[in-house]
């Protein structure tokens, strides 16, 4: 049965625990827990497994919009290649055109020489940011008008500068999930209520799978639970 609770620990094996993950690590998990080594790394556990759920439920959102925004591109281009195109590529900012680079020499390792890479391997490689990047101002008359905004179609489309928000909101979590950060102390139901709300404009059904299968509120409600019982 899965739980919250630590194994049984003496107290060499709690020092040596804090010195693996060291207090520095741990600094914000014993702040809040008014330095009790013991349950800041209970708090810790449970923040993990929150972060865990929580990279589940985002991994929909990242294929979909990416998926969904590639297949715009290719039609909008007339070419699954769409990042070759020179029109594309004048779009983006130095750092856009920085970025497509790096995907395209990633996706080749491993290819042989003069082996033509596919599309689809090249567009598995643009992380999250990329596309969210795709939705910034400077490009709402240049891709979102002509292009982007068909991905919610037949549903009506969102305003460019709140999807680029929330999108925006949900990259902050990610990045702190990937690196594996305190996100114990932010407004997680609401930042879900956010992935549930973008997802469902790209797919509603995926995004019914996604709520149906989540395991966040679950694991949030625990550490709820926990924190409320040590009043901390």
């Amino acid at each position: 049965m899965l739980t919250n609770k630590l194994p049984p620990l003496d107290v060499t094996r709690l020092q040596q625990i804090i010195a693996t993950l060291t207090s520095h690590r741990l600094g914000k998990y014993l702040r809040t827990t008014h330095n009790d080594q013991r349950q800041a790394l209970r708090l810790y556990a449970i923040n993990a497994k929150i972060s865990a759920a929580f990279l589940v439920d985002l991994h929909y959102l990242e294929i979909a919009l990416r998926n969904k925004f590639d297949v715009e591109l290719t039609a909008g281009f007339n070419s699954p290649q769409w990042y070759l195109d020179a029109r594309f590529i004048s779009f983006l900012d130095q750092r856009g055109q920085d970025i497509l680079r790096k995907a395209q020499r990633d996706a080749a390792k491993g290819q042989s020489r003069g082996q033509p890479v596919p599309a689809g391997k090249v567009i598995a490689e643009l992380m999250f940011g990329f596309w969210l990047n795709l939705t910034d101002p400077s490009l709402e008359h240049s891709l979102w008008v002509p292009y982007l905004h068909k991905a919610f179609l037949p549903r009506t489309p969102p305003r460019r500068s709140a999807l680029n928000n929330s999108l925006e909101k949900l990259r902050q979590l990610r990045n702190r999930v990937a690196h594996h950060e305190p996100i114990f102390h932010m407004d997680l139901l609401g930042t879900h209520k956010i992935l549930q709300d973008a997802l469902s404009l790209l797919c509603p059904a995926t995004a019914r799978v996604m709520s149906e299968t989540s395991l966040v509120k679950q694991e949030v409600i625990a550490m709820s639970r926990f924190r409320n019982r040590r009043k901390f």
